[in-house]
């Protein structure tokens, strides 16, 4: 059986009670929140073994509890884990089921991203837009090009919306053929398309 930690066990290794607030949106539940409830670690080191002999490392963590959700974010100097989710979210309780499978990868793909696996995310989309073809109608045994095609020729997405068609099926290429690693640049850019496409296919009106 496990002994229940103390603040003296804490302390000992290096953990410190959260100083004062810390405003930020939650990863977990979504929510913009303050919280001072939480630890903190500040260690700074000298490494021997780096080419800069002699120069001082740090790092600062910072565990925030939230208090609508209760979920603990970590900081890790200014970076948040997890970081909150990015992009529209849907609510397709109502929906067909094929709509709500859609949906259910978009979360999964805005998931990914919100744990740094940009990579990920983009590859989902490509499972996206073939999803949204084949519940449109298209052929289940289509290549990816074809589902695109289909949304194209079908009248599914507007000629406004083509080039954004475009540049998801490239970048969905890009990671299928090569070993290249997505910027979040380029999966945030392309979670937003994949929200507008699923907002204009879907919940139009």
């Amino acid at each position: 059986m496990f002994e229940s930690l103390t603040f003296n066990d804490y302390d000992r290794f290096g953990w410190q009670p959260a100083s004062g607030t810390r405003r930020f949106t939650c990863g977990w539940c979504g929510r913009s929140i303050v919280s001072q409830i939480g630890l903190f670690r500040h260690d700074q080191w000298i490494d021997v073994n780096s080419l800069s002999f002699g120069a001082m490392n740090e790092r600062v963590r910072d565990i925030r509890v939230c208090p609508d959700c209760g979920g603990a974010t970590t900081f890790v100097k200014d970076e948040q884990y997890p970081r909150p989710l990015l992009g529209e979210a849907f609510n397709a309780h109502d929906k067909p089921v094929d709509v709500q499978l859609v949906v259910d990868l978009y979360n999964e793909a805005r998931m990914a991203l919100s744990q740094g696996a940009s990579s990920c995310a983009v590859l989902m989309f490509r499972k996206l837009l073939m999803h949204i073809a084949v519940e449109q109608g298209a052929g289940s045994g289509l290549r990816f090009v074809e589902h695109v095609d289909y949304l194209k020729s079908q009248g599914i997405v507007g000629r406004p919306m083509h080039g954004l068609l475009d540049r998801i099926r490239t970048d969905g290429n890009q990671e299928n053929h090569e070993i290249v690693r997505a910027t979040r640049e380029r999966a945030e850019d392309l979670l937003t398309l994949v929200s507008l496409l699923i907002r204009s296919v879907y919940f139009a009106g």
